[in-house]
């Protein structure tokens, strides 16, 4: 009987394998070439953007993303942190007023203002320019910094922001760095919190991700607290950060951006503090107004504010119960509402607080 002869393996015919090409994709070997090639762990935004990743930051409109991302992208120019020849901010959503303000400060802070319909350029140059950047080697150390992401790319499709991911990812393998503003969810989390825009697929892709939030703290009648909140990290970047501003009526942009101040963490935790307060309160409104109505009318007695309160706003006892003992003291700063008296057989008779402290 003839023995079996297997046939000629490709490679012996001259052709790739699969095995081949394998072989082909490993990086072994070229860690040193690599390590050349990495960025060294510099902040584009002092705490929260790192060069050479992808960085979001969602917030709701009016917030102060723009203005907090010029003025941390402004220190680290000036600290020559980055060079502005590499940075590039497209404008894509704003006033013509607006784009002529922030292309002043790019004119006197040194880098690059981009915007739709001027000089040619489009939003949709983008995903190209990233692409044809990292084909040609010439990505590393360049800054894109887009406002609003939206402009971009379609949040709510997941098929095009996972495209947009694809491509981002490519620019930031390549030694890109990317910064995005985004808007957060029109209706908050449960907890009060805002919740990002979108399907998860930009969170998901990219490296880092804050939330911004207003603050309703204790500040001046013009100044406004925005707190950064990280929800996702890579590498040595603060978890929380925050800033404050002042706004005031007939202010040029300039003077806006001189404002701004970085908080310290103390008064940052009496910020949250208060805002927390004064989300709660506006949690309680109607049972709060219901038991002054109470106490106005001389229902003052426990038992009666709760059944008073329960029939007027529809509440369950133990809700109206609860709000009752949370919203009682001496320290209206503090949430109290209502002060309480112990008299005879343990009776209570509660009372309304002035908006005053006491003296010390």
């Amino acid at each position: 009987m003839k023995a079996f002869t297997p046939p000629p393996k490709l490679h012996d015919l001259g052709q790739e394998t699969a095995l081949d090409r394998l072989h082909g994709f490993s990086i072994t070997g070229n860690s040193q070439s690599m390590r050349q090639q990495m960025l060294d762990d510099v902040f584009v935004l002092q705490d929260i953007a790192i060069l050479g990743q992808w960085t979001t930051l969602y917030a709701s409109p009016n917030t102060g993303k723009t203005l907090l991302t010029l003025w941390l992208l402004g220190e680290a120019l000036r600290e020559l942190k980055v060079d502005g020849h590499y940075v590039f901010y497209v404008n894509a959503d704003d006033s013509f007023k607006g784009t002529v303000e922030k292309t002043e400060l790019a004119e006197q802070t040194g880098f690059h203002m981009i915007t739709p319909n001027l000089n040619g350029f489009m939003s949709s140059h983008i995903p190209e320019m990233m692409v044809q950047l990292a084909v040609t080697g010439e990505a590393k150390g360049v800054v894109i910094i887009l406002d609003t992401l939206k402009k971009f790319t379609d949040l709510m499709h997941k098929r095009e922001s996972s495209e947009f991911g694809r491509i981002s990812r490519e620019f930031i393998s390549a030694g890109g760095t990317l910064i995005c503003l985004a808007h957060t969810n029109k209706h908050r989390a449960s907890d009060g919190k805002p919740i990002y825009g979108g399907t998860s697929d930009i969170s998901d892709d990219c490296d880092c991700v804050y939330i911004l939030d207003k603050l309703d703290g204790r500040m001046f009648e013009d100044e406004i607290a925005v707190e950064f909140v990280n929800v996702k990290a890579r590498g040595d970047i603060a978890e929380r950060v925050s800033f404050s501003y002042a706004k005031k009526h007939g202010q040029s942009y300039a003077e806006l951006i001189d404002s701004v101040k970085r908080i310290d963490h103390g008064k940052m935790e009496e910020l949250r503090l208060s805002a927390e307060l004064t989300r709660q309160l506006e949690e309680d409104d109607d049972v709060i107004a219901s038991v002054r109505t109470a106490i106005n009318q001389a229902v003052t007695t426990k038992a009666a504010i709760v059944k008073f309160v329960a029939d007027e706003t529809g509440h369950s006892h133990a809700k109206v119960r609860k709000v009752l003992v949370v919203r009682t003291g001496a320290m209206y700063s503090l949430g109290h509402r209502w002060s309480v008296e112990i008299g005879a057989h343990n009776k209570s008779t509660y009372s309304i607080l002035a908006a005053t402290e006491p003296a010390l």
